[in-house]
């Protein structure tokens, strides 16, 4: 009785949020304003950090009053920094450089603080369990890579309606399917990430990088934690296929970016999400997209015995795409 009292409060602030959403994003500076390169034309409200934070927030509320809160799954530090972040470059539009700087600085301090953050093994499903040795390189700047890899590869998601939601969501339900006590800790800030999707479709109110920031540092913090806890519940190679598309799509537009002497964390709109969504639409876009970031990691986690496959078949589906949409 409680906690459904904790939740019916909730959901009548995150109302009320929702409510005001004009006058907070107004306040804030929090507008996107359409560009000659913009898909979208008309002006949206960057609401989604600001409504995502407050549901978050007041999930770790709910916990700890229900003596629920489990530290395995969260970070104070690295989730209200890179919100943070985010924000100012909502409203601001950061420097790329500086963004990229503050965020290194931002992840030695939270690896620092949090030792189960650091990767102190990988467990392969070909290898077993591989143990890093105690330095200062896996410690730190492995650790710090594959945070800001992730960050930046899901953060390239980003740019249509519904997409880094979706994705968002399906990343959830792939680590809840392994570990369900996910969602005891998670179960706000899903549920309202799933509202979100309604809003964003319906009054034209975005992610901006501050939602997209929290819900990629969420997972990339859960991944981490639970290797720290539960080396063996990931493959490593379950990881690589689940991030094999975006990965590979950054690791092609900062080649192509560097080649033509600009920037790499400067946008473009040359992303394999837009370049499918100018050929088929939105909803077609982002069931590609989930289609073939999910289906190749659930084949796996069925039978392993189809990685190089997997790996294969997910690589040239992704280059015909690029060619069917040049």
């Amino acid at each position: 009785m409680q906690f459904l009292v904790y939740y019916i409060l909730s959901f009548l602030i995150l109302f009320f949020l929702f409510f005001f959403r004009n006058k907070i994003c107004t306040k804030l500076k929090l507008i996107d304003f359409p560009n000659d390169k913009s898909i979208h034309k008309k002006k949206a409200l960057l609401f989604g950090g600001i409504f995502l934070i407050t549901s978050l927030c007041l999930n770790v509320i709910i916990l700890i009053l229900t003596d629920k809160f489990q530290s395995n799954f969260f970070n104070f530090f690295l989730v209200f920094s890179f919100f943070l972040i985010a924000l100012i470059d909502d409203i601001k539009n950061l420097n790329p450089n500086l963004r990229m700087i503050l965020s290194i600085i931002i992840c030695f301090i939270g690896v620092g603080i949090d030792s189960e953050l650091k990767i102190n093994s990988l467990y392969f499903f070909y290898n077993n369990n591989i143990y890093l040795n105690n330095n200062f390189f896996f410690d730190y700047i492995f650790s710090i890579l594959c945070i800001l890899l992730f960050l930046n590869a899901f953060n390239f998601i980003d740019g249509i309606n519904g997409l880094a939601s979706t994705v968002g969501l399906s990343f959830f339900l792939y680590l809840i399917m392994k570990n369900p006590s996910i969602f005891s800790f998670y179960h706000l800030f899903i549920v309202s990430i799933i509202s979100f999707l309604f809003i964003n479709i319906k009054y034209r109110v975005f992610l901006g990088d501050s939602g997209n920031y929290l819900i990629s540092i969420s997972i990339a913090i859960i991944l981490l934690k639970e290797n720290s806890y539960q080396p063996s519940l990931y493959y490593a190679e379950e990881i690589f296929l689940l991030l094999l598309i975006p990965g590979l799509d950054m690791l092609r537009l900062f080649t192509v970016r560097i080649l033509n002497k600009s920037n790499p964390f400067k946008g473009d709109q040359n992303h394999l999400h837009h370049r499918l969504f100018n050929k088929l639409g939105n909803v077609k876009t982002i069931l590609i997209y989930l289609f073939i970031i999910n289906l190749p990691v659930y084949i796996f986690f069925i039978s392993q015995s189809f990685l190089y496959s997997l790996i294969f078949i997910s690589v040239s589906f992704y280059f015909i795409l690029l060619k069917y949409t040049s």
